[in-house]
């Protein structure tokens, strides 16, 4: 991001002195193997450190639930490893084993084949995260907060599923901006003809895929005009 940035992505207050560096999207998604092999070019941010610390705990949630997912590929591979080892360490040994707790044979009751199995996820905390990242990255492209209460949906797309139709129509011809797409990779699309509709789409690990979509702020469609009145996106 070209010159520092003096607003808080966050919260939308200009920053002070208490700052610390925001990772977008979060650092322990590239293990220490992978960061050293190739030395990626993690994006940070400057936010308030109060506003940082507010994500913890549903960073490590976020990361840990979607890990399992990772399973097959290079980085995910890793990222999996280096989970094991921490457990065995005794590090964040009540969260993994909250995660692993999130899959059912028999989801409310429906017995399911003996190959499949079911994953529960813990909705508010998943998408509050994948909300922070695609403001941090919308904040890092057009240089506006992205206020947090700006209506998205949040689709997950896990390895053995088919993206939808319009993640094709409307992504396929645009540039992907990852650092390092092994780990983390993004497109993002804008269109006026659809009601300003932002399309995001995220690929953890080259594995799963988390698709966002939201109108700009400064909407004034049918649509957005019967939502309760947000403070415009600040430019910076």
């Amino acid at each position: 991001m070209k010159g520092k940035p003096t607003t808080c992505y966050l919260c939308g207050l200009p920053l002070t002195a208490l700052t610390s560096n925001d990772h977008v999207p979060p650092k322990q998604l590239y293990t220490a193997e992978i960061r050293k092999a190739h030395s990626p070019n993690l994006l940070t941010i400057p936010v308030h450190m109060a506003c940082n610390r507010a994500y913890q705990h549903d960073e490590d949630y976020f990361v840990n639930t979607l890990a399992p997912f990772a399973a097959g590929s290079y980085a995910g591979n890793s990222f999996l490893q280096d989970v094991g080892l921490k457990y065995t360490e005794g590090e964040k040994q009540g969260l993994v084993g909250k995660v692993l707790r999130e899959f059912e044979h028999q989801p409310s009751g429906i017995a399911l084949p003996d190959h499949l199995v079911a994953k529960r996820f813990d909705g508010t905390r998943l998408h509050r995260v994948a909300w922070k990242i695609i403001r941090g990255l919308y904040f890092h492209q057009y240089k506006e907060v992205l206020p947090e209460d700006t209506p998205n949906s949040l689709k997950i797309v896990p390895p053995d599923q088919v993206p939808p139709k319009e993640f094709f129509l409307g992504l396929s011809d645009h540039p992907i901006h990852g650092q390092y797409p092994g780990v983390f990779d993004y497109k993002f699309a804008k269109f006026p003809e659809a009601g300003n509709l932002n399309y995001w789409a995220m690929l953890l690990w080259d594995r799963v895929i988390l698709i966002m979509a939201f109108h700009d702020p400064t909407c004034a469609c049918e649509r957005c005009a019967l939502l309760p009145s947000r403070d415009s996106a600040t430019k910076v």
